[in-house]
């Protein structure tokens, strides 16, 4: 069984943070092109948003097994884990229903005695979001009609969640090269047979399940083993980066596909340990989940307004400012509050 060079706990002086606030603000440039379709923001589609949603799942890998390895229980790892992501997904699921019924081209009770709001509300509070993404008479003319298209990656994570006990579990007994190893080769392939059968027959639902949680494991995996390996990481220094810059060009521009994943966590890691630290960029909150469950609805409403028709420039300089206010809002009243209440039995938990 192999075991990771003695490493110092996670110091706070490291660029996580700024690394998953870039993330998030990579999707909602994504999210900004597809959703006005507006020539003048084009350049926006140049930004790589998958690069962007997956440098958040190597970071989840990495800071969710540390979790796990650092808290004392299940329960209390578990309760953790809860807070930091369902009571604002909860509060945005709402806001979306009741800011709907003032947006939709029915009337007001049709809105409210139509089955598909309820199945998006139900439906989307237990994460099963493809069974409704869309409200009644809301957005219908815009080019997507989801009403937040970003939220399918929370299930993801909330899987990555459930099942990191039971590697952590293996881990322990098995040894972390074995375990990791074993997992992200099943995960590639997931990811690649079923994208090849999708090719092969023409039919979509392959690749829709080559999307969900096994595939993701590619990269919240890597994460893990990072963790595990810190200490053999840092010691490397920048040539870590150097390499790890080199091979994740390489696989990008000859679509190395199980390359990629291994080349973006070691990017990942060295940006946040090997480069200098770039300040607390959470000092006034920690905005990064708000921006990401947040900016999709804005987006549509400043559509269905016809901000973006009347100036797509004036459309971008007023969502920023109206997205980074939401998050704070989020961060002010919802997660950090949340974060801040403990259970005492829990919190009394021995080591």
């Amino acid at each position: 069984m192999s075991s990771p060079i003695s490493a110092p706990p996670l110091s706070h002086r490291n660029n996580f943070d700024l690394l998953r606030l870039l993330a998030a603000c990579g999707v909602m440039a994504m999210h900004i092109h597809d959703l006005t379709a507006a020539p003048e923001l084009a350049w926006l589609r140049w930004l790589d948003a998958r690069v962007a949603l997956c440098t958040f799942f190597v970071i989840s890998g990495y800071l969710v097994f540390q979790s796990f390895e650092q808290t004392p229980r299940l329960a209390r790892y578990a309760d953790k884990r809860l807070r930091r992501i369902v009571p604002a997904y909860a509060v945005v699921i709402v806001l979306s229903v009741l800011v709907g019924a003032g947006v939709t081209s029915l009337a007001w009770s049709d809105y409210w005695h139509n089955g598909a709001t309820w199945r998006y509300l139900l439906g989307n509070l237990v994460f099963l979001n493809f069974l409704q993404p869309s409200l009644p008479g809301v957005f219908e003319s815009h080019p997507y009609t989801a009403v937040n298209g970003a939220l399918w990656t929370i299930k993801v994570e909330v899987m990555f969640y459930m099942s990191v006990p039971v590697f952590v579990w293996l881990v322990r007994r098995l040894g972390h090269h074995a375990v990791l190893g074993l997992g992200f080769l099943l995960s590639c392939l997931w990811w690649g047979g079923l994208t090849a059968l999708a090719q092969a027959t023409g039919k979509g639902l392959y690749l829709e399940l080559a999307k969900q949680m096994p595939g993701w494991l590619m990269f919240f995996l890597p994460g893990a083993w990072c963790y595990y390996e810190r200490g053999r990481l840092q010691a490397l220094g920048w040539p870590l980066g150097a390499v790890s810059v080199g091979l994740l060009a390489l696989s990008m521009g000859f679509g190395l596909s199980y390359l990629y994943p291994l080349a973006l966590a070691g990017t990942v890691f060295y940006a946040a340990f090997g480069l200098p630290w770039l300040g607390n960029v959470t000092r006034h909150g920690d905005l990064s989940y708000g921006i990401y469950i947040l900016h999709f609805p804005v987006i549509q409403m400043l559509v269905h307004a016809g901000v973006f028709q009347a100036s797509p420039w004036g459309g971008f300089f007023l969502l920023l400012p109206l997205v980074t206010g939401a998050a704070w809002l989020s961060w002010t009243l919802v997660e950090a509050p949340m974060l801040r209440r403990r259970k005492p039995a829990l919190q009394a938990a021995p080591a």
